[in-house]
Formats: C-alpha cells, structure tokens, sequence
C-alpha cells in the first residue's frame, strides 16, 4: 500500500518566462526574438538603406526616363513635340510609381512575413523583425509595423527611428507600439 501524505514534494515542469528549449536546440518558446541577441544599430541601419535603395533605383530611373523624353520633345522645338514629350514623361511615373509600391509592399510585407521577419535589406545584413511573444510575423503584423509604424516613427523629424539609439532594447517606436524588435537572424 502507498503511502501518500501531504508532505510529497511535486515537481513541476513550468518555468517562468515560457517552456525551456526544444529538442535539437530549438529556442525557448515565447522567447523574445526566439532568443537571439538584439540587432546592432548598424545592421538596422544597413537595412533601412538597403530596402530604400531598392525603391529609389525604381524612382530615380523613373526620374532620368522622364526627363530624357521631356527634354527630348523639348529639343523638337515644336509645340506638339514639347507636348508629346510631358506626356511620355507623366505616363513614365503614371507606371514606375505603382512599380515602385508594388516592390515596396512585396519587400516589406509579403518577404517579411515569407523570410521569418527578413526584408532583402535584413537579409543582406543578418537580422530580422521578431514579435515580443515569439509568435511569426503575420500579414497584418507587418503591414501595421512597417508602413503604420514607420510613418508614426518618421512624423516628428524621424525621432521614432533615432529613439532606438537610446533605447535599453534598441526599439524604435514602431516596435514599441507594435511589439516587436530586430534581433540576429
């Protein structure tokens, strides 16, 4: 017969802050960032500049076609060439601005959510968009972190985005509103 008295110690397998580590060294659920060490303000930095980069080719080629044909139908010194040549001019952005959105929007919302938190930039430089409860980037999430919370960081002279150089965990103001943090991929 078993003896069971209300001394018995139970041991029990929680653990605060989330479960321990996963089999084959998965990292602790519900980790920040699945524990991975804050991204370096360089990195961001780079990555910022990288996505930016992409948009602006689009943009400044858009600029240069622009003004070759508006200069173009300027040179025939004709009025119907000088019309003909804006017009060419204004369709080039009427096309390369949608172009320019679309590769915006693939970059930051559709690869984000695809690439585990990685836009071509964080790739390029090792580092991604982790939610605070260890949960994946969804739709939602990166579209409301990254063309809502951007804006938001950006309105009073960028200050959103300089606040991560004081901040104890490197987050901007987008990640602070919407619970997220750029850490080491």
């Amino acid at each position: 017969m078993h003896n069971h008295s209300s001394a018995s110690i139970h041991h029990s397998s929680y653990q605060p802050g989330g479960y321990g580590a996963g089999p084959s060294g998965y990292p602790p659920y519900g980790a920040p960032g699945g524990g991975a060490p804050l991204a370096g303000l360089g990195p961001r930095i780079g990555a910022y500049l990288i996505d930016g980069f992409i948009v602006g080719i689009i943009i400044g080629i858009g600029y240069f076609l622009a003004i070759v044909l508006a200069v173009g139908g300027a040179a025939t010194n004709t009025r119907e060439g000088g019309d003909i040549g804006g017009l060419a001019a204004m369709g080039v952005f009427l096309i390369l601005v949608p172009v320019a959105l679309i590769v915006w929007f693939y970059n930051q919302i559709y690869l984000v959510v695809k690439n585990n938190g990685q836009t071509i930039g964080k790739k390029m430089m090792k580092i991604r968009i982790a939610k605070d409860d260890g949960t994946p980037m969804g739709y939602g999430d990166a579209f409301l972190r990254n063309l809502v919370g951007y804006w938001i960081s950006s309105l009073v002279c960028h200050l959103g985005f300089i606040w991560a150089l004081f901040d104890q965990q490197r987050q901007a103001w987008h990640d602070k509103i919407f619970k997220t943090r750029v850490v080491a991929a």
